[in-house]
């Protein structure tokens, strides 16, 4: 399973900087629940496609471009669900860095994973 969500998971990166929503879109499950810092909030296709096209403007205005995106930890399968945490690293030339940590809520839909939810936070600590 390592290798399928290294390659989802690569992929989703290069269809962002890219600007290729869309495609990043279908791989989601709708009503899609997404926490963040201030809260859970269920978003639509058409409400997600703007978070991230607004979420690109953003970083393309800092001039933020994406250092490295890693998984930091996959989860084994439980009745077909499981949790992958990212690691994603945006800098621009001023040295101005972004750090952010995904968890990404799967199952599999075969041949590839579908995200159900995402959670904005922490890698999990070693009790985790």
């Amino acid at each position: 399973m390592v290798p399928i969500m290294s390659q989802f998971i690569e992929r989703h990166s290069q269809l962002f900087r890219e600007g290729r929503i869309e495609e990043m879109l279908d791989d989601c499950d709708y009503p899609l629940g997404v926490q963040g810092p201030d809260g859970l909030a269920v978003a639509s296709r058409d409400t997600y496609r703007e978070w991230l096209q607004n979420w690109r403007g953003d970083l393309g205005n800092r001039g933020m471009r994406e250092e490295y995106v890693r998984i930091h930890t996959l989860e084994l399968q439980r009745a077909g669900k499981f949790r992958v945490w990212i690691e994603r690293r945006f800098e621009n030339e001023a040295g101005e860095q972004l750090d952010l940590d995904v968890i990404y809520y799967c199952r599999f839909d075969t041949p590839r994973p579908l995200i159900e939810m995402i959670e904005f936070g922490a890698p999990p600590s070693p009790t985790d």
